[in-house]
């Protein structure tokens, strides 16, 4: 009898968001045999599919070692993964308008994908924003489409419904969806992979303008327009969620979830709450927390709370609430290689993730093999089931949980221990039908590292089951999860708990010893062989075909007089945004008036909320005593510190608009014609190649005895400033590579001054003096192994007030890393 009144409770719940969609307008698939979604899940050649899906970055990781990535995650039970499209790094130069399509390059995208889905079976999700935040360069706008933003608009610009940024939204949506088109999983025979979804906008929430709605649609035309066919979907924009209209009904949202280390409870509570407000569609968490980004000054990410057990919860805790779909950001962490980081960030972008930025693994790759593992047996029973959070008596407030019951009868109980620092025994008695109600206000974890307060759908009835209750006997640790499978028909005692306890990754007894550097070779940039350009007058950056984030130089030659000499005691620099500029006049450093402090954060401390004034001078220098009658020679190396992806230095272009000398420090009296180099000259000359003869650059001895620290802000070495931008050159050789064990390598530096640096002539990133980051990722597939064979690395440092010098350095396997392979 029982059985039966469960049943057709199930069957009432079934039919619940049909009842509810009454009023909107119908989801429309244009190929449902292939693909199609409903309340409950996605449909995929005819089989209902748990979405499982890793967020793996093909821009952050170096070609070849996809296929060591893509291995790790299949290994780990995704069927899908997930990339962000960003449209600055395929389209890197200006195009001469909105027709012209040449400047466009999807090549390694669509490698990356046929790797994906022919190799590795994978389903693919793509989101090309055009914002994708990510901590990426300009959230991924081009930085040369600050030139097209009207002079009088108000406000920001960016993700705005004025037209002409739509238009140019619209020229990168129309050339990515034809590029891409032909991988859908619609054009693919049945059986074979392709994409399954693509993301129109992204946390559209989060920003303040009007007219939303007009942006959205003209994205979801693009799509349409150039041949996508699949479901459209977006996370966090309330104009689509439970849309009426035409358009915008067709594109369902999604959540994403970043919470506090014993907030998982939440993920149920907002999952349920999703549903409710879209009941004609799956639940989806696009952005399920993997880890978090380090900020250059800041900690590095694996200090952050997202251990494994976090991991496990909030994914358990978002299945609790009846999610099919989970997409872990990220899953694969990174590298910022090239500077592609966003203004402030970090070169690493380890993130935490359960792969790290090396490709090693440890225990949340665990819980992620382990939740993989569940899935996978229970998909066909998880899919279709109904329940949710509820109340459980006879136990402590910190454990909480909640039942599913699938069609067939399968009972899940979910169980969570939110106390970090105290395990839980006992009887726990669940009782279905009787909501647990969220006990406090909800969150979410901005970019900023806020909480946001997430309003949640009050209306949380309709998706609590209603039966006898449920007591079973449970023990968690601090912060665990677990879930008892209970089969139909069955009491608790016949349940069996999941995820099971998966086998320790076999580490090697022994790893390599540390290769410390003994010497290094230096050199100053040798300014004189740079590529010099005259500049009639002062343009961006971005005029001059420079969207990247390289060191460039600029040169002025001034006849003065007397007079002159005497009372133009400033050097003024207007900029585009607020970068840093360096300075030497006739071969002498300058004093630094503005700012004070010329590191990767200053930005945020000068106004980065308004927009630099025609008249505001950001880089301010006194040079008084260094300027001579007659012929003298300024020179300045411009420093790019990246393009933010956020706040107005957004839509800003860079590069110097106007500099000079002056007889105050507020006002320009005697601009200067310049000259410039694109490229300093240690780049155009050859330097950084691995075979360049460095037979007359100076030896300097390192000290081979200090510790070098991991980690740490400020403990660079603190030394003088003697010149503009200085050149090393490291060489070593490492022992050729066992075959049965797997070993990542890295450089742990202790050095001031910023700049780049390059790995057998591959740039692995910046090198920032302030820190946390002491330790660089040495991606194997650029390393030489073997006695014989020479690796070499070159720093190009633009010089602080600390200086450019390497104190110590040394070449080490990462510790905790390595492993045995079968």
């Amino acid at each position: 009898m029982m059985r039966k009144n469960i049943w057709f409770l199930l069957c009432l719940f079934c039919c619940f968001p049909l009842l509810a969609a009454g009023g909107t307008v119908k989801k429309e698939f244009q190929h449902p045999e292939r693909i199609r979604y409903d309340g409950a899940c996605m449909t995929l050649d005819g089989q209902d599919v748990f979405i499982y899906s890793a967020a793996f970055h093909y821009f952050r990781c170096p070609e070849e070692l996809w296929r060591d990535r893509f291995q790790k995650i299949k290994e780990a039970g995704f069927n899908t993964v997930e990339t962000y499209v960003p449209w600055n790094w395929h389209e890197r130069e200006m195009p001469s308008d909105l027709s012209d399509t040449t400047k466009f390059d999807f090549s390694d995208l669509k490698r990356w994908l046929k790797m994906a889905q022919e190799e590795f079976g994978f389903y693919t999700i793509v989101r090309p924003g055009p914002f994708i935040c990510a901590e990426f360069s300009g959230g991924a706008y081009p930085r040369w489409l600050a030139k097209f933003r009207p002079q009088n608009y108000p406000g920001f610009w960016l993700r705005s419904a004025d037209p002409v940024h739509v238009r140019w939204c619209v020229h990168w949506f129309d050339a990515v969806c034809r590029a891409l088109a032909g991988e859908q999983l619609t054009r693919k025979p049945k059986g074979e992979k392709g994409i399954i979804l693509i993301q129109i906008e992204n946390e559209y929430n989060a920003h303040g303008c009007e007219n939303k709605s007009y942006f959205l649609k003209e994205l979801y035309r693009s799509v349409r327009r150039n041949g996508f066919d699949i479901p459209v979907f977006t996370c966090l924009t309330g104009e689509c969620r439970g849309s009426n209209d035409q358009e915008l009904s067709q594109v369902f949202d999604c959540d994403n979830y970043y919470v506090g280390q014993s907030d998982a409870p939440s993920c149920a509570h907002r999952m349920v709450s999703l549903k409710g407000s879209q009941p004609d569609a799956p639940g989806f968490v696009t952005e399920l927390q993997g880890g978090w980004f380090s900020l250059v000054t800041g900690t590095l990410s694996e200090e952050h709370y997202s251990d494994a057990r976090h991991f496990k919860a909030i994914g358990l805790m978002s299945i609790l609430g009846g999610c099919t779909g989970i997409n872990y950001y990220m899953f694969a962490g990174g590298t910022h290689f090239a500077g592609w980081g966003a203004r402030g960030m970090t070169t690493s972008y380890d993130y935490n993730a359960a792969i790290h930025e090396n490709g090693a693994v440890g225990e949340k790759y665990l819980a992620a093999k382990g939740i993989g593992e569940f899935i996978r047996k229970y998909e066909h029973e998880l899919t279709r089931s109904a329940g949710g959070p509820c109340e459980i008596e006879g136990v402590p407030k910190s454990v909480f949980g909640g039942v599913r019951v699938a069609q067939d009868g399968t009972q899940f109980v979910f169980l969570h221990n939110t106390d970090a620092g105290k395990s839980s025994k006992g009887s726990a008695t669940l009782l279905p039908g009787k909501i647990k109600l969220p006990q406090e206000a909800m969150y979410n974890i901005d970019q900023n590292g806020n909480k946001v307060l997430m309003q949640v759908n009050a209306n949380l009835h309709g998706d609590s089951l209603i039966m006898e209750p449920i007591t079973v006997n449970y023990e968690l640790g601090p912060l665990d999860t677990k879930v008892l499978v209970i089969p139909a028909g069955k009491k608790a005692k016949a349940g069996t708990w999941w995820p099971e306890k998966q086998p320790d990754i076999k580490r090697p007894s022994r790893l390599p010893q540390p290769i410390r550097i003994t010497s290094v070779k230096r050199k100053e940039d040798a300014v004189e062989q740079a590529k010099w350009i005259l500049l009639p007058r002062l343009v961006s950056l971005s005029d001059l075909q420079v969207n990247d984030f390289r060191y460039s130089l600029y040169r002025a030659k001034v006849h003065l007089n007397r007079q002159q000499v005497e009372h133009e005691r400033y050097l003024l620099f207007n900029m585009f945004t607020r970068d840093i500029v360096s300075v030497q006049v006739n071969g002498k450093n300058v004093t630094r008036l503005f700012p004070d402090k010329a590191d990767a954060q200053t930005w945020t401390t000068r106004n980065c909320f308004e927009r630099i004034r025609p008249d505001e001078y950001d880089n301010r220098f006194d040079v008084s005593g260094t300027l001579r009658e007659g012929e003298n020679e300024i020179l300045v190396v411009y420093e790019n510190l990246g393009h933010a992806h956020g706040y107005v230095p957004m839509e800003e272009l860079s590069g110097i608009r106007e500099a000079g000398l002056s007889v105050s420090e507020t006002a320009l009296s005697h601009p200067l014609e310049w000259e410039y180099a694109a490229d300093a000259a240690g780049v155009t000359e050859g330097w950084i190649l691995p075979q360049f003869e460095d037979k007359d650059w100076k030896v300097i001895p390192l000290d081979p005895k200090v510790e070098i620290l991991r980690k740490g802000n400020g403990i660079q070495p603190k030394a003088t400033q003697d010149g503009l931008l200085t050149w090393y050159r490291i060489e070593f050789t490492l022992p050729r590579q066992d075959p049965s064990v797997w070993i990542p390598w890295m450089m742990r530096i202790n050095a001031s001054g910023n700049g780049f640096m390059w790995l057998n002539g591959h740039n692995i990133g910046r090198h920032w003096e302030a820190g946390p980051q002491r330790e660089f990722y040495l991606p194997e597939c650029w390393l030489n192994f073997g006695e014989d064979q020479k690796n070499v690395l070159v720093l190009g440092l633009r010089q602080t007030a600390n200086g450019a010098v390497i104190k110590a350095a040394e070449i080490a396997p990462y510790p905790d890393a390595a492993e045995v392979r079968k």
